[in-house]
């Protein structure tokens, strides 16, 4: 029998020490210890930044998110346009909310496709090569100054001197993978969180009261399967069934856009999308995200135990589960 140690390492990915640190911290309790690594270590860095090129009247975003102890590009998105306002939109705003006004930009009027589809390629390369290494330290706060060569990358695509601004938030892997932006003070006390019970999103929202600016979120169905994956066993990046069934007019025409055309009068055949973001409920429900295109998400609501039509993104099982047969 492998030790609590060597089994959550296998299971978080963490190092020895940090095994040893978290089972600690949780009374040596294995399934306890799985649940509190992602929110013990800060390794996660979101830089986020806005750039202008006067000579051709080009305004920017973007966003890399990088994983610094896998040493690994988790995220890298840009938008570049013509309007100006997406320039006002303001660095210092919650990387979730960052990010869904930058897939809202991509619709406006004046967005460029191909320009903002270069920029994501050339983040990628960038925070991808050596040249990026140091943006991996833990521990480093970074100022736009470091970011110079980057600067003059994107001159050479975008044709001109190009101004650029920066700010970079430092994360853990729990705060990554939530659903919603929540505040300092629901972090301190996640218990109380729990307390109060799920908020459920309504259409057009997005998670919690307010909602993302600029995200559409739609009405889903996701199809059942009796001998499928229970939702609440899910995760994201795993693919499921889902089905437009919003009543609103944009809901419709995404839904023939899509392909999620009416089967009859009711029934709608379900895409093939990933799972974004999954929250579990007290009393065993779950809300589950899909994306289906940039700007354009759908949520459900529905028990845990409901079994779906899903195809998980891996078929690992983990040690913690075979130990205590679940």
């Amino acid at each position: 029998m492998k030790d609590k140690v060597t089994l959550l390492m296998e299971e978080t990915g963490c190092d020895r020490s940090e095994a040893e640190l978290a089972l600690e911290l949780c009374g040596y309790d294995l399934e306890t210890a799985v649940q509190a690594v992602p929110r013990l270590f800060q390794n996660i860095s979101v830089f986020k930044g806005r750039l202008h090129v006067r000579s051709e009247s080009l305004y920017g975003l973007w966003l890399v998110i990088l994983d610094l102890k896998a040493r690994s590009l988790l995220r890298a998105r840009a938008v570049v346009s013509y309007n100006p306002a997406v320039y006002a939109t303001e660095l210092s705003q919650h990387w979730f909310d960052f990010e869904a006004r930058l897939y809202a930009c991509r619709l406006w009027a004046g967005t460029l496709q191909g320009h903002s589809q270069e920029v994501e390629t050339l983040l990628t390369e960038y925070f991808g090569s050596n040249e990026a290494s140091h943006f991996y330290k833990e521990g480093v706060t970074f100022r736009d100054r470091d970011f110079e060569p980057l600067r003059s990358a994107l001159r050479a695509r975008l044709g001109g001197a190009v101004e650029l601004e920066t700010h970079q938030d430092v994360l853990d892997m729990g705060q990554f993978k939530e659903l919603r932006p929540r505040s300092e003070d629901s972090l301190a006390a996640p218990a109380r969180r729990h307390a109060r019970g799920p908020r459920k999103p309504g259409p057009g929202r997005g998670w919690g009261e307010a909602g993302a600016p600029g995200l559409l979120v739609l009405q889903v169905s996701v199809d059942p399967d009796p001998e499928g994956v229970p939702a609440g066993e899910l995760s994201a990046g795993d693919m499921v069934y889902a089905a437009i069934n919003d009543p609103r007019d944009i809901a419709q025409y995404l839904a023939s856009l899509f392909g999620a055309r009416a089967e009859g009068k009711s029934r709608k055949r379900g895409l093939l999308v990933p799972v974004e973001a999954i929250e579990k409920h007290e009393g065993g429900g779950v809300t589950i995200r899909v994306r289906f295109s940039a700007g354009v998400c759908g949520d459900v609501s529905i028990p845990g135990d409901i079994r779906l039509r899903a195809v998980p993104r891996t078929s690992k099982t983990s040690w913690w589960r075979k130990l205590f047969g679940r």
